[in-house]
């Protein structure tokens, strides 16, 4: 029980990133990516060196997954905040949420995890109250389109990336994990904000405000939550409850930005409610407390 309120509070979190990256209006979504993810790898860095170490030579035979992980996270980011600018909040939290679905197919292929018989009608209806949401606004124009198809590709990069977390859960204590893998993904950000000759230094001070808030809340909080229920609980479990943040961020819309979703939100969100509620109650997976 500790651990699904543990992960259901860092849902909530976590859904305020939609929120506070639109707040920054048209900041290019590579400083954002930056900032979130190195003022995150800051805070961390103390508490990583003060954790145990699994050994140096033990550390770099699992390098490449960890920069595996990164390059997930910094795809993920840079396609979502992307979608963010060029669709609405609703269209790009809801394609995004379609996570569960590659989370599951990729549990099965490289963790061998599956769920009980209650797993696929319950994603089906979560997948059914996502469309029932988005279908209302089918024939956007190209700009909505191509933010669509970066949700879609974002929700395959958070599946990848926090099935890595998974299988490296005993070979890196969780602080440590989470600074190398924040660090890598910040310098492959870097790296294309060097590339594309994108100055970042120069911000608006309302902008760092976000950025910190952003870094601090969603993604130390929100985010290092996920990586340590993905430690304790199957992968497509945690992307399962993470349909939550779709319509936690819509409604948070609704309120401060004046996006007002249509009814059938409302049908869907009831559907994707139910949908998590089904799977967290029939699972019978055991979960540790620690």
């Amino acid at each position: 029980m500790g651990n699904t309120i543990r992960l259901i509070f860092g849902i909530v979190i976590i859904s305020w990133s939609s929120i506070l990256i639109r707040w920054m209006g048209a900041v290019d979504p590579l400083i954002i990516a930056f900032y979130r993810l190195s003022i995150s790898a800051l805070v961390l860095f103390p508490f990583a060196l003060r954790e145990k170490k699994t050994g140096a030579q033990e550390e770099r035979r699992y390098l490449f997954p960890v920069l595996l992980a990164g390059f997930f996270l910094a795809l993920h980011f840079y396609s979502w905040i992307t979608s963010l600018q060029l669709t609405s909040v609703g269209h790009s939290i809801f394609l995004e949420s379609t996570h569960p679905l590659f989370a599951y197919l990729l549990s099965i292929i490289f963790l061998k995890e599956k769920g009980s018989k209650s797993l696929i009608p319950a994603l089906l209806l979560g997948l059914a109250g996502i469309y029932l949401t988005l279908s209302q606004d089918a024939g956007q124009n190209k700009s909505v389109l191509a933010g669509d198809g970066l949700a879609l590709f974002s929700a395959f990069c958070i599946a990848a990336y926090l099935l890595i977390a998974r299988k490296l859960k005993k070979e890196f204590p969780l602080l440590r994990y989470l600074f190398f893998v924040y660090s890598a993904a910040a310098l492959f950000i870097l790296a294309l904000l060097f590339f594309y000759q994108i100055p970042f230094w120069r911000l608006p001070a309302t902008v760092w405000l976000l950025l910190i808030l952003l870094a601090l809340g969603p993604n130390l909080t929100g985010h290092s939550l996920l990586n340590w229920a993905s430690r304790r609980m199957p992968v497509f479990l945690v992307n399962m409850a993470l349909l939550a943040e779709s319509v936690l961020a819509t409604l948070y819309a609704a309120i401060l930005l004046n996006e007002i979703p249509g009814r059938r939100f409302y049908f869907g969100a009831l559907f994707i409610i139910v949908s998590i509620y089904v799977v967290f109650r029939k699972e019978s997976f055991s979960i540790s407390e620690a």
